[in-house]
Formats: structure tokens, C-alpha cells, sequence
């Protein structure tokens, strides 16, 4: 086999391993989704404000029996690391809805970290984030997750509740 050949067949593995890495890391994001997405639907201790971070959330009327809501995280009051958050807008079904719930820190390849006073948007360090998504019907009743990483590495996940008239 000529050198050539051989060139171009491990160019084509290569490639074709990082087509695969890539899909592999899709699924993997897609996973972490339904988890957290299972986790909210089954959550008991849920939540209406934090400790760790301010919640606000509006509703607009679009017209049309439309309606786009806002959740705002913000201010945080501790260091927070890998922050993801899943917004849902539940229908009363413990079903996965086939429609993408608005999301922070899952499908995008950054980690986002919240700490008191620190902002540099280049380096991922914000001071909140604006989840928001469209409803057909009012009230509007969303859960939530948001889970990040303290000081120390540990794990932190808290769970809310909202009707929004």
C-alpha cells in the first residue's frame, strides 16, 4: 500500500472519529436534559426564591391568546460553577414534552459561572441569565431546576415552583 493510500485512509478515520465524538457528545447533553428534566417533574422540596440568587419573572401578552413569559436569575449571593439551569413550562403531564424547554449550561459547549460582583461575559462569568418561552394558555405554570457547583465542588441543586397570572 503507498504512502498516500495510507495518508488517506487514517485522514478518513480520523474524521469519521470525530463525527462520532461529536454525536457521542450530543447524546450525552440530550441525557443530561431528560435527567434534569425527569428530576424537576418528580421534585417534592420545590421552591417560589432562593437564598443563593434572586428570582423574578414576568408574563407579556402577545396577542392572540399569546403569551411569552420571562424568568430571571440573577444577583448571585454565592460563587456558583457549572451553572445549568431547565425551565418548564408544565402542562400537569409527567411526560417529557417533545418541545425543547428553555435552558442554560446544557446543550452549549461553555460552563457558566455566577459568583457576587464578578462579571466578565468573554470568560463565562455573568451576573444572570433571561430564560423565557411562549404559552397558548394562562395561568402559566413553570418549574425549575438550577444546579451548580459551590466553593468546594459540592453538587447544589434546588427546585422551584411558579404560577405566573
Amino acid at each position: 500500500m503507498s504512502m498516500k493510500k495510507i495518508i488517506v485512509l487514517f485522514l478518513s478515520l480520523v474524521m469519521m472519529s470525530g463525527c462520532t465524538n461529536a454525536a457521542q457528545q450530543e447524546r450525552l447533553k440530550f441525557e443530561s436534559y431528560k435527567t434534569l428534566y425527569t428530576d424537576v417533574l418528580n421534585a417534592k422540596d420545590l421552591k417560589t426564591s432562593s437564598f443563593y440568587f434572586y428570582i423574578d419573572y414576568s408574563v407579556t401578552d402577545l396577542g392572540n391568546q399569546t403569551y411569552r413569559y420571562d424568568v430571571i436569575i440573577d444577583r448571585p449571593q454565592v460563587a456558583m460553577y457549572d451553572v445549568e439551569i431547565l425551565l418548564i413550562h408544565d402542562d400537569g403531564s409527567l411526560v417529557i414534552s417533545e418541545t425543547m424547554m428553555p435552558s442554560v449550561g446544557i446543550f452549549e459547549d461553555k460552563t457558566y459561572y455566577m459568583i457576587p460582583n464578578q462579571i466578565n461575559k468573554p470568560t463565562n462569568y455573568v451576573q444572570g441569565f433571561v430564560l423565557n418561552g411562549i404559552s397558548n394558555m394562562r395561568p402559566i405554570h413553570l418549574k425549575m431546576v438550577v444546579s451548580w457547583k459551590d466553593a468546594s465542588t459540592k453538587q447544589v441543586k434546588e427546585y422551584f415552583d411558579f404560577t405566573l397570572e
